[in-house]
């Protein structure tokens, strides 16, 4: 995704930026938050987090290759006339000042996503496909908050034709400033659905809070938004108040990017659509309708960006999936292969629900069984025993032969699961592992899907992926 460029800044343009001075006369490759990742020539920027101080860590960072260090309070080992070293009162709104200039210097066309679910996914996807056409640059992983959205930013390389900014939420409020710090020419709302519910309330909520990612569009910009969803028109109404240029996506009749039909095979989606008018047939290797529908958003943007969509599109075949968004893996084991499922990156109630129709749809082997392994969804609110318990319904229509459930909220599945399905419940995800690795055999498909909550301490979802690819 064009990530190995480097960003260019050097001790004075920095200081500008943050309107100190420094004495220094060195040139940083990048910025770094973290001293374990720092690259050699980076700078590093100090802040203070929840559960560490990186101003802790400077002899780290300077032991790493650090050509400078950003921070708020100085050592005793260190003089402010190092000239290594820029103080600044606050090193979160250095980072922001940082990307705030970096915004103001880039000739790219950026791109900002959100949704529901699907971000990342349709982030990195569609930074590999522009690769083909220009330099891209976009958001690590799934840097996404007040944190990922201006480090990404601040690492803007100058010479990239096009940014991909992926910006999150789970709280009200917080993406209105990570729009304002982005202003894109184009903004993308995958889908808007019941998540965060905990926090944000409803689905209107929630979906006030995804349209807010129009909060500071470059002139002419373009709002990209999903017509399947309920809460459209109340989007598109956000979108419509700030002049926007609305183009939409799904299979809504009227939908500019509209789908007409898909056909699946054991690793492949077929997909003919209609583009404003004109067909257009292509191939996913992959397989779920919200991959189709991300795919059909993809296109909206490579349009809005003035890309040939037909030579976009016959790329899609060659897309690389995310770890834990829905990559397989064939594993084999005695008497023959098992086909692992990886959605061990995050969860909600559509996202699961979409995993489990995927399920539904692979082929088992001989004497092979779907199997669901399940973990806890966040942030459901007062909703979660009823939307764990309900995944019962989804489990059964699809025909999924047994179900390994984990965590707190998953026993409201577990206890409504027919009898016949249920293998075992644990409150931690690596308490399943020893019946796991005995349970499967040859012909099996399994599925691991979660939140990423699961990840701290022994809940780690992953591990079941880990756990099951090594057993050849």
């Amino acid at each position: 995704m064009g990530n190995n460029l480097s960003t260019t800044w050097s001790a004075a343009e920095i200081a500008t930026a943050l309107h100190t001075t420094c004495g220094g006369s060195w040139i940083a490759n990048g910025i770094s938050k973290d001293s374990r990742t720092l690259q050699p020539g980076n700078v590093f920027i100090a802040l203070q987090g929840p559960k560490t101080d990186g101003h802790h860590h400077l002899e780290a960072a300077f032991a790493a290759g650090a050509v400078g260090v950003i921070v708020s309070a100085l050592p005793a080992s260190l003089s402010k006339d190092d000239p290594r070293i820029i103080l600044v009162p606050d090193t979160l709104q250095a980072l922001y000042d940082l990307a705030t200039a970096a915004r103001a210097r880039t000739q790219a066309q950026l791109v900002a996503i959100t949704g529901s679910f699907g971000k990342t996914s349709t982030k990195d996807t569609l930074a590999s496909l522009l690769t083909a056409f220009e330099k891209v640059y976009a958001s690590e992983r799934s840097f996404n908050n007040h944190w990922g959205v201006p480090f990404t930013l601040a690492n803007l390389p100058t010479d990239v034709a096009f940014g991909v900014i992926e910006i999150g939420m789970n709280h009200k409020g917080e993406i209105a400033p990570l729009a304002q710090l982005v202003s894109p020419h184009i903004a993308l709302i995958t889908t808007v659905r019941a998540m965060h519910m905990e926090n944000l309330g409803s689905l209107e909520n929630i979906a006030d809070e995804k349209a807010n990612i129009f909060a500071n569009m470059q002139p002419n910009g373009v709002a990209i938004i999903n017509h399947d969803d309920a809460t459209f028109e109340r989007v598109a109404n956000r979108a419509r108040e700030r002049g926007l240029t609305i183009i939409t996506f799904g299979k809504h009749p009227i939908a500019n990017f509209r789908l007409i039909d898909y056909t699946t095979t054991a690793m492949e989606t077929h997909i003919k659509a209609d583009i404003h008018g004109n067909p257009l047939a292509y191939s996913l290797p992959v397989i779920g309708e919200h991959w189709v529908s991300n795919s059909l958003a993809m296109l909206a943007v490579i349009h809005a960006l003035g890309i040939d969509i037909q030579q976009a599109a016959s790329g899609l075949c060659n897309m690389a999936l995310p770890e834990g968004r829905g990559m397989r893996h064939q594993v084999s084991v005695s008497g023959g292969e098992i086909v692992v499922i990886d959605e061990s990156y995050n969860a909600g109630p559509d996202s699961m629900r979409a995993a489990i129709t995927v399920l539904g749809t692979m082929q088992p082997a001989a004497n092979g069984r779907r199997i669901a392994i399940l973990g806890d969804m966040r942030e459901i609110g007062e909703q979660s025993a009823a939307k764990h318990a309900s995944l019962a319904q989804d489990l059964v229509a699809n025909n999924i032969h047994c179900v390994f459930t984990c965590g707190k909220e998953m026993t409201h599945l577990y206890n409504t699961l027919p009898k016949d399905m249920r293998i075992i419940h644990k409150l931690q995800a690596a308490d399943l592992l020893p019946e796991l690795r005995d349970f499967v055999q040859a012909g099996d498909v399994c599925m691991i899907k979660g939140s990423k909550g699961q990840y701290a301490d022994r809940g780690h979802m992953y591990a079941l992926v880990e756990a099951l690819l090594k057993l050849s």
